[in-house]
């Protein structure tokens, strides 16, 4: 155990010491990058990669691709991976893993070195100082992760769908009882009462269900992210509201995993809530007309966001050298690529701004707009735990599988055991 701290202590110094001088151009070496198979991701990774070659020609990068599934799958990956002794020099994660991993005193603080890196303060004065400080809010406040990009939860709308109802567009800001009556009126029954069209379609994951709560002014965990908040009023309220969605007011499909996309394209439903990753499928698929809106709300006009970071681990034998390959991972370049792919949102609002960015859908203004006012997604140390008994619980309830009080009851005491665990 000595042996591995004093090897983490020299890594640290190292890599304060020299992070103003890059490392020569003929230093030789191999770095280790842990990334999401996501297609943007591995498009803006194999062109940093082959930037950073052209600068360090005898380094040589290995990229372990890794699938997302579920965030919790994709922390616990890793950490498992860790735990065998296998540690890359680069870790990729979005912040719902931040916490999971800085917390084991696996990575180095960027703080320092970010301070003495002209390159690196530029890039960061260009980011919404909302996103920077739900990054290191969600590592004990310092930075341990480069931004890469993100995205927020918003309404996706088919213009068609509505001129066709004759219904007026979303405004930019509108409250639960607005959008009910849209829904309504979006949604279609043919003669014997079978629904053809859906108003809307209830998001079924962590990210995409969140907004729901988060403008109900409530959420799964208290501020802090260390206590159940789910005998909230407001947090049963929301709950019971998306249930009258699907079995009440029927304007919504049964409750399925998934984000709706299909079914958005497919024009079977109307709304759908998502990121900026709907994009691509929805201009391939020939949807042009199509607008986004804010997320409805009750008591708070507010969204979520999450926001994908590269971190160092305090394994890296050259962490200067790995610093240079974050950086061309994280740089204008790569912003700019993360925006011709659109799957996300650039972490730079310089390049998240620009016309061609925001030609579609209409109103993409709010994409970046909303990073101001957005809300970071509960993402404690064991996120993993805590994302799959919140959308068990929620899965059984909004299925109509147990009733309200019971769900309630059954999801505040195994959410209640499961942050004692970590305290």
């Amino acid at each position: 155990m000595r042996n591995l701290l004093t090897a983490a202590a020299f890594a640290l110094s190292v890599f304060a010491g020299t992070a103003d001088a890059a490392p020569p151009a003929d230093t030789t070496g191999t770095l280790k990058l842990y990334q999401r198979t996501n297609p943007s991701i591995v498009a803006v990774t194999e062109a940093g990669i082959k930037r950073f070659n052209a600068r360090y020609p005898n380094v040589k990068v290995e990229v372990q691709w890794k699938p997302l599934g579920e965030w919790g799958e994709y922390i616990s990956g890793f950490l498992n991976q860790v735990a065998s002794g296998d540690v890359p020099d680069i870790y990729e994660v979005a912040i719902e893993g931040f916490s999971s991993v800085a917390s084991r005193n696996l990575f180095l603080p960027l703080d320092e070195v970010i301070a003495r890196d002209d390159s690196a303060k530029q890039l960061l004065a260009d980011i919404e100082p909302n996103l920077l400080k739900g990054m290191s809010d969600a590592t004990g406040g310092k930075l341990y992760f480069f931004p890469t990009n993100w995205n927020n939860v918003v309404v996706f709308y088919n213009k068609d769908l509505f001129d066709a109802a004759g219904v007026p567009y979303p405004k930019k800001s509108w409250t639960w009882s607005e959008f009910l009556d849209t829904a309504q009126k979006l949604t279609k029954r043919d003669a014997s009462g079978q629904v053809t069209q859906y108003g809307y379609f209830v998001p079924g994951f962590n990210f995409g269900i969140t907004p729901w709560f988060l403008t109900n002014d409530t959420d799964k965990l208290k501020p802090g992210w260390k206590e159940s908040n789910i005998r909230d009023p407001k947090f049963k309220e929301s709950l019971v509201f998306l249930n009258e969605l699907i079995h009440k007011h029927k304007v919504a499909p049964n409750f399925a995993r998934g984000t709706g996309e299909p079914q958005f394209v497919a024009k079977q439903v109307a709304m759908i809530s998502a990121g900026h990753w709907p994009v691509p499928l929805l201009l391939q698929n020939g949807l042009k007309n199509v607008g986004v809106t804010m997320m409805p709300y009750q008591r708070k006009d507010v969204t979520v966001f999450g926001v994908g970071g590269l971190g160092i681990t305090r394994a890296s034998k050259n962490p200067d050298l790995t610093w240079e390959l974050v950086k061309e991972l994280t740089g204008q370049a790569a912003q700019v690529q993360y925006a011709e792919t659109r799957r996300s949102i650039p972490a730079l609002r310089s390049i998240a701004t620009t016309a061609d960015f925001l030609q579609f859908p209409d109103n993409s203004d709010l994409f970046y707009g909303s990073a101001k006012s957005a809300l970071p997604i509960a993402a404690p140390p064991n996120f993993s735990q805590v994302e799959e008994i919140f959308m068990r619980h929620v899965d059984l309830y909004l299925t109509n599988n147990v009733a309200i009080d019971k769900a309630i009851n059954d999801l505040d005491a195994e959410l209640t055991r499961a942050m004692r665990r970590v305290q």
